[in-house]
């Protein structure tokens, strides 16, 4: 299931990665998810995780944020998305170092240059927190 939940993730991540851009919180994450050719496993957890954070994204922001050295509304949006994601599981039983190391292969692939330290430091501080 590791490359299923990669593959999920990285779903969620472009569906939520245009939530983000377009503003537009209107849940259209079904449609997306059900039209795309891929095992029903990875569907139902790419569901989870945009639903999920959808429903949370006060409360998951408010905690990143408060995990960040920097202002969270400066962030790009792409690390913002992977920043939810791994936030959202590591709140929902994946090991902290499993989430954090897949949300570092998420920024290396669709993130800017650096933007893999960022999601790496603030998601340290986020599991440290979430641990305390």
């Amino acid at each position: 299931m590791k490359r299923g939940r990669r593959t999920a993730r990285e779903t969620a991540l472009k569906v939520m990665f245009q939530v983000e851009i377009r503003g537009n919180r209107e849940d259209r994450s079904g449609y997306f998810i059900e039209n795309r050719k891929l095992p029903k496993d990875i569907k139902e957890y790419s569901e989870f995780l945009v639903k999920g954070i959808m429903e949370n994204l006060k409360i998951i922001d408010r905690e990143l944020s408060s995990s960040s050295k920097r202002d969270f509304s400066s962030l790009s949006p792409m690390e913002k998305t992977i920043l939810r994601i791994a936030a959202f599981e590591i709140t929902h039983g994946i090991e902290p170092a499993i989430a954090i190391d897949e949300a570092v292969e998420l920024a290396k692939k669709y993130g800017e240059e650096n933007s893999y330290r960022v999601v790496n430091g603030i998601l340290d501080q986020f599991s440290k927190n979430y641990a305390s």
